[in-house]
């Protein structure tokens, strides 16, 4: 089954919503008019959805059932109190934090005029008397803000705005049509607003800001601008206009569009390509010129297959983030709509792979529809209240929609090359930014690579991408390896090494760590050891490339062969190679080397000895073999990748002077086999040859001496089975087949000679408890379980101390001691311990003291978090609402303690604080639940999601480490802070948000350290 999350659009979009309505309004007050200009405005009346029929939606039109829900809010937001800003939109529900010298945050005018003039069963406020007034006050300030040149503003020394004027033309040329479809407006006001378009258009034609360089960076504002210009041109009627234009166009697909395929913006940007760039050309409408916009989409569609990388397990896509230049850390989107409403899935085939399909955005529709308004509508008003884009009105203002039917969108995805196509080597490169990009796929891989320089942006994040090696990707698997751009601002020399998580090679110099992946490398490219052009390497002979960053001691070979070939040279220096795997929970991990051990997906593990890695799914093996690593760690990794459907578990290797590793995936019902001459039973050597089957299974395997049965008369029936088909097959020979049930039957597996014991039934998390070991034939006996703060080892019978994790939850725990007997065979008894709260209802905690027990219970969703000295820091200052959650904790009643230690304060209003009653794990404090916080003067808020801060308690001055806990009883939620016994802040929300929830630490503008959570059940 597909995903049936909605798509959340990032940039200037909010997640598409399938929503349906019959509206009913409050009842108002008779409007009069206020003069223009002056005076208070009639209110527009608030929505009463009572009477609410979501039938009356259409498809598209469900999108904005929680727009007409706001709309009063939005409205009413009119300033009509001041004659300075008379008519600006004061809602700060768009462009947020930005004031009137920002056009932008008018841009809400087209969702006035669109409700204002929509005819629509489900709208009372069409032709509404207090809506136009204050749609028409608004509309004057926005054009008192226009330059006399014919730009507009955006704030911020931005006086003549690329982005804030071409975004104005393409969203009022779709107004001027409804103001003129409508015809109720003041005429002279319609008149005024097409004159400033015209003036906007010229300027954006002719202005360097648009067509110089600068410009030529954004590729989606200047495609926003040209949009809105092709539905303006019938309007004018300007021969000399249209012929700059189309000029205009030209240059655009010259400047904005790199010969690799990707719209520039900086470089590549996936997420302002896909959901700008894209979603605007496809409301482009000029029939003359449509060739060019159609031409320049292909092109952008043939650049997107081999960077949007379909998963047939999750039905979605795994993106080729690494070298994304605006986006941090976007690697999986389950669906992808190309183009507003989809369209470009009408023109381009290819784009008919991303979206949902025709049945299932059916479904959904329906499926809302039936809902009611509580549970479809409500709880999307306050999130879109918090991000009203208008975007979202154009797109149900445009009235059209493809989707494909799901045979189009297998046949889609059956064109992808990638996924589907045959073997190929690709090389694509762009002359404006010196980027070159390969992509290659072999029978045993797929494999992405980028090089050149980091580009600057607007934003300054001119360190996001990551070169080198990209990912790793099978088309049955999906992605297994993914490197990942920039998570947070900032070089790798000045975070936590383990924040960085590209794939590459790092090495530590006189200013800290480096990485080559973000040190810029430069490739050359040669072929049976003479250099070659790679414009020329179309065909799938074995390919090097070698690379190595400015002044960098380390430089590296890839050769694109039959296997993935990496060779790393270092000279004498120490060297770590860090792979990001990206794997799924039921993944089966093997170390390879003299004493193969198996790992676990989410847990931390080292091997000292190891010689390669193999990652086995479902009889498909990623294997990673490897000369020269010194050791090898796999961790886990928080940063959040497939949605949550997959581990990003990393795998480190340390070596000194040169590491040489090769990578494949194939199929094999065996990974890693025991490939010894002979079949042994324990220790004890059977005589019998262990050839493989043909399957990747030796005799060995497939005996499976070394497993726990039931029985020993399972094992021998089971053995005398296998030898049997084996010497039917002609694997073995009768008279080994016979020999080998001979040695299973004299070999004691499966005999129950061994007792485990757990001294105690119930255990609180922290505490110790021992077991007890009695038989006979007892090596060596080990202790182990996912509860466990670590396995625990003894030799021969007696008791075995082993100690809860602190950061175990409450619930039933199973653990194993695995016996090694003198013979070599082993013997696997399972028990269960129930994990409990303490006397004080504790039901979970976590003092930091384990890096590895962190990992384990929390997910840091954004920011830089480590578990460090026994606290847990947060220690980037740049934005607000860094959150890390812990895993599969939910409470609703309760208590919630936390010690907490400012470090570095970005500013005077910086806090560290707990988010409880979460909705979804990850959810902003904005989306849900309520946030607590304290800020070092000492003052505590309790804010609501939805509503914003419902009460604040002031108190004495954070001076050094303190406490803050939260305590909630229903709608009463109390914080303290420190030793205090009287609470700093308690509040009754009249309107609570009750039921259990997720709990969250979260910083703003602060390095925090984060220390002794408490987490108890309900209070009495």
């Amino acid at each position: 089954m597909r995903s049936k999350r909605s798509h959340a659009h990032g940039g200037r979009r909010i997640a598409a919503v399938a929503v349906t309505a019959a509206l009913a309004l409050t009842p108002a007050a008779p409007v009069t008019a206020a003069a223009v200009g002056s005076g208070p405005l009639p209110e527009v009346a608030a929505l009463d959805p009572s009477t609410i029929d979501l039938a009356d939606f259409t498809g598209l039109e469900q999108q904005i059932a929680p727009y007409l829900a706001n709309l009063a809010r939005l409205a009413n937001s009119v300033n009509d109190d001041s004659t300075t800003n008379y008519g600006y939109i004061t809602c700060n529900c768009w462009r947020t934090g930005q004031g009137p010298s920002d056009a932008r945050v008018m841009e809400n005018v087209l969702t006035l005029a669109y409700f204002y003039t929509a005819d629509r069963p489900w709208n009372p406020y069409h032709r509404d008397a207090a809506l136009r007034l204050r749609l028409e006050a608004a509309l004057r300030f926005l054009l008192s803000t226009q330059n006399a040149d014919g730009s507009f503003p955006q704030g911020g020394g931005d006086v003549h705005s690329r982005a804030a004027t071409g975004f104005a033309l393409e969203l009022y040329a779709i107004m001027l049509e409804l103001l003129d479809a409508d015809g109720t407006l003041d005429p002279a006001l319609v008149s005024d607003l097409t004159g400033a378009m015209r003036r906007a258009s010229t300027w954006f034609l002719e202005d360097a800001e648009v067509w110089g360089p600068r410009g030529s960076q954004f590729a989606n504002q200047v495609a926003g601008g040209l949009v809105g210009i092709s539905r303006l041109l019938r309007r004018f009627d300007d021969a000399a206009l249209r012929a700059r234009f189309e000029q205009r166009l030209a240059d655009h697909e010259r400047i904005s569009q790199g010969e690799a395929g990707f719209f520039r913006d900086g470089t590549v940007a996936h997420r302002y390509s896909l959901e700008v760039e894209a979603e605007d050309l496809a409301g482009w409408a000029d029939p003359a010129t449509r060739a060019t916009i159609d031409r320049m989409q292909t092109r952008y569609m043939d650049w997107a297959q081999y960077n949007l990388l379909y998963d047939q397990r999750l039905d979605g896509y795994f993106i080729n983030t690494a070298i994304d230049s605006r986006h941090r850390g976007w690697n999986y989107a389950s669906e992808l709509p190309i183009g507003s409403n989809n369209l470009w899935g009408g023109v381009i085939p290819q784009a008919r792979a991303y979206s949902a399909t025709r049945e299932e955005m059916e479904e959904r529709r329906a499926a809302f529809a039936a809902s009611g308004w509580q549970t479809s509508v409500t709880p999307l008003v306050a999130p879109t209240w918090a991000y009203l884009d208008p975007s979202i009105i154009r797109d149900v203002a445009l009235r059209e929609e493809y989707y494909p039917a799901a045979a189009e969108r297998r046949a889609a995805i059956g064109t992808l090359r990638p996924y589907a196509g045959a073997p190929y080597t690709e090389h694509r490169a762009d002359a404006a930014t010196g980027q070159q990009f390969v992509f290659a796929k072999r029978p045993g891989y797929v494999v992405g690579m980028g090089f050149g320089k980091h580009v600057n942006t607007q934003y300054g994040f001119w360190d996001n991408q990551r070169f080198g090696l990209s990912y790793l990707y099978d088309p049955k698997l999906g992605v297994v390896v993914q490197g990942q751009n920039a998570p947070q601002i900032g070089a790798p020399r000045t975070r936590p090494v383990d924040a960085e998580l590209s794939w590459g090679t790092g090495w530590t110099a006189a200013d800290g760590v480096h990485v080559d992946a973000y040190d810029q490398p430069v490739p050359t490219f040669f072929r049976d050891g003479s250099p070659v052009d790679p414009a020329t390497v179309g065909d799938l002979g074995p390919l090097e490339i070698r690379y190595a960053a400015a002044g960098s001691p380390v430089s590296k070979s890839v050769i694109l062969g039959d296997r993935l070939q990496v060779r790393v040279e270092a000279g004498s220096g120490q060297f770590f190679e860090r792979i990001p795997l990206v794997l799924e929970k039921g993944d089966t991990l093997l170390w390879l080397g003299d004493s193969p051990a198996t790992a676990q997906v989410g847990s931390r593990a080292t091997a000292e000895n190891a010689t390669g890695l193999v990652v086995n799914r479902d009889g498909r093996s990623v294997e990673i073999r490897w000369t020269g690593a010194a050791a090898a760690t796999l961790w886990p990794s928080a940063f959040p990748v497939a949605d949550g459907n997959r581990t990003l578990q990393v795998l480190d290797l340390k070596a000194t002077g040169r590491l040489a590793y090769d990578v494949r995936i194939v199929d094999d019902a065996c990974p890693g086999s025991d490939e010894r001459a002979k079949v042994f039973i324990g220790d004890r050597e059977t005589g019998v040859a262990n050839p493989d089957d043909g399957t990747g299974c030796t005799v060995a395997d497939l005996l499976r001496a070394g497993e726990q049965w039931e029985s020993h008369a399972a094992f021998v029936s089971h053995a005398t089975k296998t030898a049997a088909t084996l010497a039917r097959k002609g694997v073995l020979s009768r008279r080994d087949a016979a020999r080998l049930v001979a040695a299973a039957a004299r070999s004691d597996v499966g005999r129950d000679l061994v007792t485990a014991t757990p001294s105690q039934a119930s255990v609180v998390a922290g505490q110790e408890f021992a077991v007890r070991i009695s038989g006979r034939s007892i090596a060596e006996v080990t202790v182990s379980g996912p509860c466990l703060a670590g396995d625990a080892t003894a030799s021969g019978p007696g008791e075995v101390k082993v100690a809860i994790r602190e950061t175990t939850l409450p619930g039933s725990c199973r653990v194993t001691a695995e016996t090694l007997r003198d013979t070599g065979t082993t013997e696997i008894d399972p028990f269960e311990v129930e994990i409990v709260p303490d006397a004080q209802g504790v039901v979970f905690r976590d003092s930091f003291s384990s890096a590895e027990a962190t990992s384990q219970a929390w997910s840091a969703i954004d920011g830089v978090w480590t578990a460090t000295g026994g606290v847990y820091r947060q220690q980037d200052t740049t934005r607000t609402g860094w959150k890390s959650v812990v895993d599969d904790l939910k409470i609703a009643d309760g208590s919630v303690e936390v010690g907490v230690d400012f470090r570095t304060l970005a500013t005077s209003s910086a806090f560290g604080g707990i988010q409880v009653r979460t909705a979804k794990p990850g959810d902003a404090y904005t989306q849900s639940g309520y946030m607590v916080y304290l800020r070092p003067n000492g003052s505590v808020d309790i804010f609501r999601a939805g509503t914003g801060v419902i009460a604040t308690g002031a108190g004495t001055a954070v001076n050094g480490p303190t406490t803050l806990r939260v305590e909630l009883r229903g709608a009463e939620i109390r914080a303290f802070v420190g030793t205090d016994p009287a609470p700093r802040v308690t509040v009754t929300d009249p309107k609570p948000i009750n039921g259990p929830g997720y709990v969250q630490l979260v910083t703003g503008r602060a390095a925090v350290d984060f220390d002794n959570v408490r987490v108890t059940a309900p209070l009495p």
